[in-house]
């Protein structure tokens, strides 16, 4: 993991937590339900804002309030903010939005062939209802995955890998890579068809109150991506940096389930960030 000078670092966080609060200003004036959630909770738990080697912020919201989120956000957040996302910005391709400071340019190493150039951003996940039985489960999640990952091959010939990879093997999957976006672009079937595909599974079983919410059915298949409903809502609100933060009303739980022994810290090498290979502040 490479390391900020201490002085980047806080800026960037700076400029994260305005934001945050753009973000949780338009939710608060319209009633809209979110938190701050995974790396943003356990920071505010165990550090009492960033995790010390952290850079980004995450929020969540319901999916019905989400929708509703980037409808009023559309008009009302500040002018040097933007969203980014499917139908917002060129090269998106993930199923989910970020609020960036378009001001600011935030260009992290993995990205650097990518056409989106992004600044710094807070992002947001909408939390979707999870199916009723683990078969059901399983089908969504699978459908969810294999339309995600073709939302990427669709506007791009390279896949993200895992660390570690061996290179034969790796070579070998950027081949595949490369063949499945060559078709795809001759059945002219683009990241926007994959997204309406997604998003309605994603979105299958919204009808009524939630039992489970499913937290990112097309990152995972781990059973830490689901968690009980009743765990969320009414949120707590615990200090984070100078400002406060909602964060799911179970927050013990809702960590344990995410990290396990969450007060422990991380040996050093699984401390990650999302360190730039581009990084530009806003009054630069």
């Amino acid at each position: 993991m490479a390391s900020y000078k201490p002085e980047v670092l806080h800026r960037i966080w700076r400029t994260e937590i305005e934001i945050y609060q753009a973000i949780t200003e338009i939710c608060e004036r319209h009633g809209l339900r979110y938190y701050a959630a995974y790396g943003t909770t356990l920071g505010a738990v165990r550090h009492g804002g960033f995790i010390p080697w952290d850079d980004d912020m995450d929020v969540c919201m319901p999916r019905k309030d989400y929708d509703a989120f980037l409808k009023y956000a559309e008009k009302e957040l500040p002018e040097k903010l933007k969203i980014e996302g499917i139908g917002y910005s060129k090269g998106s391709v993930m199923p989910f939005v970020k609020i960036a400071n378009k001001k600011t340019v935030f260009v992290e190493a993995s990205d650097a062939e990518k056409k989106l150039r992004t600044g710094i951003f807070v992002d947001i996940f909408p939390m979707d209802t999870a199916a009723p039985t683990e078969t059901l489960k399983r089908k969504q999640r699978r459908k969810c995955m294999l339309y995600g990952r073709a939302m990427v091959l669709a506007e791009y010939g390279r896949g993200k890998l895992p660390e570690g990879i061996n290179p034969v093997a790796g070579a070998l999957v950027q081949a595949g890579c490369g063949l499945i976006h060559g078709c795809l672009k001759l059945l002219r079937l683009d990241t926007a068809h994959f997204y309406r595909a997604f998003y309605r599974e994603a979105t299958r079983y919204e009808t009524g109150e939630p039992k489970e919410y499913v937290l990112q059915a097309y990152f995972s298949e781990f059973a830490t991506e689901y968690a009980p409903a009743e765990w969320f809502f009414p949120t707590a609100e615990i200090p984070f940096e100078d400002i406060t933060v909602k964060v799911p009303k179970e927050t013990d739980a809702y960590l344990r389930n995410m990290y396990g022994e969450y007060m422990k810290l991380p040996p050093v090498e699984e401390q990650h960030n999302h360190y730039p290979i581009e990084l530009k502040f806003e009054e630069e």
